[in-house]
Parts: C-alpha cells; structure tokens; sequence
C-alpha cells in the first residue's frame, strides 16, 4: 500500500498482515485462516478494509490491545460493516468510551509533539466490547489458542495477547527503542511495577514480539535487559 499507508506481510504459522497508519505508526495486526480473520487493534477503517478485501478476509473477531483512540480509530466503521464482537479487557471497553481516557481528546497536541507536524483528530468514542474479562481469558479460534492478559500499567485497560504460545502481541509494551510510558491517561506506575512488570519479566526468550508500534522481532535475554525485566 502506498501514500498514507503500508502493509507489511509475515508468513508463520498462518498469514499474519500488518497494517500500520503512518499517521500515528499504529499497528493493527489480521491473523488470517481459511477466509476468515481475527482483527487486533484496528487503527484505520481504510487501511483494514482494504487488507481483508485484497486477501478476501471476512473478520469473525475484534481483539484489543488497550484502549488508545491509535489503536482504535476504525473499531466503529469496522463493526458497522461486518458484524464482529469485540474482546478486550474490562476497563478497555469502559475506556473506549471516554475521550480522555481513549486520549482522543489531546491527540492532535500528542501528534504535534510527537511529529511536529499540526494534523487535525477528531475525538471520538466507541461502544462497549460484547466480550470482557477481568483475568487472563482463554479461547480457541479456528484451530489457533489465544490467552489474553490484563495488564495494567501503560493504560487502564492494557493487555497482551498470546497466540498458540509463540506470537505476542504487547499492544504498547516492548515497543522496540521506547521504554514503557505510563504517564498517559489511565496510566500507573504502580500498576506497572506491581502487576505488568512481572508478567513481562517471566516471558521466556524465542516469542515472537508483535508491538502496537513498529517492526515485529524475537524476544530475547538481552531483549528484556533493554527493558528492566
């Protein structure tokens, strides 16, 4: 894809196609299998419904990684045109309903600190997910087991989901060359130390890391030194 947008492919156990808005450098994630899709983060409607209509994806499910308006972005059209239920974690279904917890109320500042650049974002919300938990929740896709964390720390409602225990997707933990932020809103230092922070040490080195932001890699010891784990 050229112009605002690209994807990017991975073959592994199945397709995993990574679409990134060049807006934000958001990551939404399409793990595909016999014409049908799971969707993680969708951050830009377009971007998304171009990926599954060239592959001729249908998405069966939305999964979450936490809930930042970068992440989120084309959650509603995404809904409007297929008929998905959304999975994530309480407090992410709660904070995509709120323009400050979301942050899309002071994304146009983040972008204009962030890129220097004066972009216009509008606030917006997005309706309650169907499927929620407040533990690690199990299940099972078309031959594929995910096991979805909450991990509070970087937002309220973050989490990181693990697919058939190789693939990793971390939402905003370990984003290659950025250390955890948790001065956002929903963020706690405390969260992150006391519940987060040790989940992630006791990662074992050989996952594949699939961040909210820029390329995927291999976690490694000399990986999580990098972070403090």
């Amino acid at each position: 894809y050229e112009g605002r947008h690209f994807v990017k492919e991975d073959e592994i156990m199945t397709r995993i196609t990574v679409c990134r808005d060049s807006l934000t450098q958001s990551n939404c994630y399409l793990i595909g299998e016999k014409g049908r899709a799971v969707v993680i983060d969708p951050n830009h409607f377009e971007l998304v419904e171009n990926a599954l209509r060239e592959q001729a994806l249908t998405p069966e499910l939305v999964m979450l990684s936490h809930e930042h308006c970068d992440h989120i972005q084309g959650l509603e059209e995404l809904r409007n045109h297929w008929k998905v239920k959304v999975l994530c974690s309480r407090r992410c279904s709660q904070g995509i309903g709120d323009i400050t917890q979301n942050m899309s109320r002071m994304m146009e500042v983040y972008l204009l600190y962030r890129t220097q650049q004066s972009v216009v974002y509008n606030p917006f919300i997005c309706r309650p997910a169907e499927l929620v938990y407040d533990a690690p929740y199990d299940l099972t896709w078309r031959g594929h087991r995910f096991l979805c964390t909450p991990l509070p720390g970087h937002s309220g409602g973050s989490s990181c989901i693990l697919m058939d225990d190789t693939c990793l997707f971390t939402g905003d933990y370990l984003i290659p060359g950025e250390q955890v932020v948790t001065r956002l809103p929903g963020g706690s230092e405390q969260e992150y130390e006391e519940t987060a922070k040790p989940w992630l040490s006791a990662l074992k080195a050989g996952l594949t890391i699939y961040p909210g932001h820029n390329d995927s890699y291999a976690l490694t010891g000399e990986v999580k030194e990098r972070y403090g784990l």
